[in-house]
């Protein structure tokens, strides 16, 4: 098997629900995406640190990160897969998440490099 990650950068849809976004992103959201999507084995979560070397104008849109670990040989058809979920019903999803514009999810797919 191969293996790469799945990083993703997320926020809660409005401040009032950032406690439904973490409650649901730890207890609905990985478990389903490590269960339903082939290829997706673990997660692991994180929020962006009050201490940083950029200033605060220049910091992202999106303060939460999610690293799958993913572990296949056809990373193409995991993203196929996660994408299906994510817009089939396969993931439950939450209006807490916010899903649009500058805060809408980013999702990228990392190889390791070849050192």
């Amino acid at each position: 098997m191969s293996t790469a990650i799945l990083v993703a950068h997320v926020h809660p849809a409005d401040p009032s629900s950032e406690d439904a976004f973490n409650r649901w992103y730890d207890d609905v959201h990985i478990p389903q995406v490590v269960e339903r999507v082939p290829g997706v084995v673990s997660a692991s979560r994180f929020l962006l640190a009050d201490v940083q070397l950029l200033p605060e104008d220049a910091l992202p849109a999106r303060r939460y990160l999610s690293i799958y670990q993913l572990d296949t040989e056809d990373l193409a058809g995991t993203a196929q897969a996660l994408g299906s979920a994510l817009g089939d019903g396969t993931l439950d999803m939450s209006e807490a998440i916010a899903t649009t514009g500058d805060t809408g999810p980013e999702l990228l797919f990392y190889v390791p490099t070849e050192n």
